[in-house]
């Protein structure tokens, strides 16, 4: 069974050093964390394969000297040979800055770069990308019932710290079942971000941003992005369930997760409690997104507010699919395409999913 030397964290858990993890199989991780923003922690992963050493996730340009820091760690702490010039490849495991926005330095060490294929175009056109959704973004934002200023300091917040990335063509692009050096399987897992992916060492399974220990992924509507949206969430939950046995899980965020299973469930519950939210404060009486967002998070602002909008929108999007929501002024919104949707909640004979 996969275990973990020298794990150190702080006290919400997330680890503060890097770690060792020997597989059941005998192959050797090393968790590096790393800050990708100020305040914002990422953990990479070094899996060192004597034939096939390689990074999962990259941070940020501001993450290159923390990375540089935890490797000369594990070279003197645990005896590691491999240096990031000796990687085969580099394999971001999602689209989101935080996650690839240091490959520019590993292209030019002259490094493979690996994503699967839906989200292979945010880096190759990553300026055409950050135009178009924050385009739907605003649109999004006006049709959630915000006010014009409001929508304008959400998406300038949105495009923080995004300019300094140079579009740059990836070397391989990934598919569900496709197996890293021959022997290590790939697990599309879309919901959080169109090409998530997760990959299982033996019996250890890298989770990116999919599965955390602590907290749940951030959701958006697929209005925003397709391939996203709470159904190709909670689809991809299944699938990682469904995929074998772990002794062990490896978030790019928090502490390890020794429960798989448990953490599963945990998350879909979380996300069933909050789609109810949602229906008992459109029973008490129809709202518009940025109200049912205000209603279940009341303190919320700036970025936080930004996530939560998008968060709402998910399983607002996914309620209304399933018909446990309905438009109440329909009238309006036939009227002007940008009106904010006023959502009620439908009296059901079936509840097929036990919402009520």
């Amino acid at each position: 069974m996969a275990t973990i030397s020298d794990y150190k964290s702080n006290g919400k858990g997330q680890p503060i050093g890097p770690a060792e993890i020997r597989t059941e199989g005998g192959t050797l991780i090393y968790l590096l964390p790393v800050q990708s923003f100020p305040g914002h922690l990422n953990n990479l992963f070094l899996v060192d394969d004597p034939d096939h050493p390689f990074l999962f996730d990259c941070g940020t340009h501001l993450s290159h000297d923390q990375l540089d820091a935890c490797m000369d760690f594990v070279r003197a702490e645990f005896g590691v040979k491999t240096r990031l010039q000796d990687l085969s490849e580099v394999i971001v495991s999602h689209a989101h800055i935080d996650h690839f926005g240091g490959a520019g330095r590993f292209r030019e060490m002259g490094l493979p770069l690996s994503i699967h294929e839906l989200d292979a175009r945010v880096l190759e056109g990553f300026r055409e990308r950050l135009i178009i959704a924050s385009r739907d973004v605003a649109v999004f934002l006006r049709r959630a019932g915000m006010e014009p200023a409001a929508v304008t300091d959400l998406v300038d917040i949105y495009q923080t710290e995004k300019d300094y990335f140079q579009d740059l063509e990836p070397d391989r692009r990934l598919r569900n079942g496709d197996r890293i050096a021959g022997r290590w399987p790939i697990l599309h897992v879309p919901g959080h971000c169109p090409g998530m992916i997760c990959i299982a060492i033996d019996d250890v399974v890298l989770t990116a941003d999919h599965l955390l220990s602590r907290i749940t992924p951030a959701q958006r509507p697929q209005s925003i992005t397709p391939f996203t949206g709470l159904e190709n969430y909670l689809r991809s939950l299944d699938k990682l369930k469904g995929w074998g046995t772990f002794a062990l899980g490896l978030g790019a965020h928090e502490a390890p997760i020794r429960q798989i299973g448990q953490r599963i469930f945990e998350t879909q519950t979380h996300h069933a409690n909050r789609l109810r939210l949602v229906l008992e404060a459109c029973r008490e009486r129809p709202r518009n997104l940025t109200e049912i967002t205000l209603h279940l998070f009341p303190h919320v602002a700036g970025f936080s507010l930004l996530l939560a909008q998008s968060e709402v929108g998910a399983h607002v999007e996914y309620l209304h699919e399933l018909r446990y929501l309905a438009i109440e002024n329909l009238d309006v919104v036939a009227a002007d395409y940008d009106a904010a949707a006023d959502y009620r909640t439908i009296v059901r004979s079936t509840d097929p999913l036990g919402l009520a």
